[in-house]
């Protein structure tokens, strides 16, 4: 009867995981030789049966992660590097987060570190821009087994990863709303800045804000989206163009360029509605100063958090996935913390 029921697990356990009884029974015997997608199939779906007692562990080792991420110093990539240290410490028992940094002007070193890794890795976290090469070579990661996260951006194109942020449409859409509240009784344009339509993620913002600002203001002409790159001298430049050519009623900034923007509205003495992106120490100060109208935050500790969570339960480290998308925060003065 032992027997019989012992088989009938093995027939099972095979047939949901699409693998040979041998292979099953080697996984669960931890034999060796079974490539890590197969084992995490079969593990997973022997705990889906109930077959937890004498389970082997997913890793002999620590799980490596390569995590790929542009080389910007902005606010948001400088609260991901803390995140990121801050996780690497932690987990440095169990997990090894092997950095990297990209430049954006040279994204054929992201090409190279997505294609040729230094060795075996276990998971992948990525930012990456929307383009057909990355979209290819991302494919080939996800079908080789290798569970991957992108964050910021969810690239449609690329089967198989998983996003982990905020929806960006809604973000866009958000901002949309509350500039179309307030800017009825202003006139003037609205200036759309965005960091490069290169990233899927400010498409999808600029989309989502224009057309809402399209059905709930349509008298309020938008300048752009204009891409300043996250740069401070092109955002002050564009500032200072929109400025000059007719009232400003709002500016929404779908990206980093808050010290330009600050600069050419001093400059001019010029206070439009202003709506940006991620709750830094600049903005706070901002916010409570009343140059900035609210500021919409995506998280990025969460951010890294949920991406090596998922990871991990990818690899059955770990019981449950995180809840995703990830919830968006709007940020006023009235909801920053207390100043010391």
């Amino acid at each position: 009867m032992g027997n019989t029921l012992k088989r009938h697990g093995l027939l099972k356990g095979a047939e949901l995981a699409s693998v040979s009884m041998s292979t099953v029974d080697r996984v669960l015997n931890a034999r060796g030789g079974v490539s890590d997608l197969k084992r995490r199939k079969v593990l997973a779906v022997a705990r889906a049966l109930g077959i937890r007692p004498g389970l082997p562990e997913t890793f002999s080792g620590p799980m490596i992660v390569d995590v790929l991420l542009a080389d910007s110093a902005t606010d948001h990539f400088k609260r991901l590097d803390t995140a990121f240290e801050r996780q690497a410490q932690r987990l440095s028992a169990h997990v090894i987060l092997r950095r990297q940094r990209w430049p954006e002007s040279a994204p054929q070193q992201l090409l190279d570190a997505l294609r040729k890794p230094r060795s075996r890795r276990h998971g992948m976290i990525v930012i990456a821009p929307d383009n057909p090469c990355v979209h290819q070579a991302l494919n080939a990661i996800v079908q080789r087994g290798t569970p991957t996260v992108l964050l910021t951006s969810n690239l449609t194109n690329v089967q198989g990863a998983v996003y982990v942020g905020i929806d960006n449409h809604t973000a866009g859409r958000s901002a949309g709303r509350l500039m179309s509240q307030w800017v009825g009784q202003r006139p003037g344009a609205v200036l759309l800045v965005v960091n490069s339509l290169g990233y899927f993620a400010h498409q999808e913002r600029a989309k989502g804000f224009i057309d809402v600002m399209a059905q709930h203001a349509p008298a309020t002409p938008i300048l752009g989206p204009v891409e300043c790159f996250d740069n401070n001298e092109l955002t002050q430049a564009a500032v200072t163009r929109a400025l000059a050519g007719q009232p400003l009623a709002g500016v929404y900034d779908t990206g980093s360029g808050s010290p330009g923007i600050h600069a050419a509205l001093a400059q001019a003495q010029a206070t439009p509605l202003w709506i940006g992106h991620e709750a830094s120490a600049l903005h706070a100060n901002l916010l409570r100063a009343g140059v900035m109208s609210l500021v919409l935050d995506q998280d990025p500790e969460g951010q890294v958090q949920a991406a090596i969570d998922y990871l991990l339960h990818q690899q059955g480290v770990i019981d449950a996935p995180p809840m995703l998308p990830l919830a968006m925060k709007i940020v006023i003065d009235e909801n920053l913390p207390k100043q010391a």
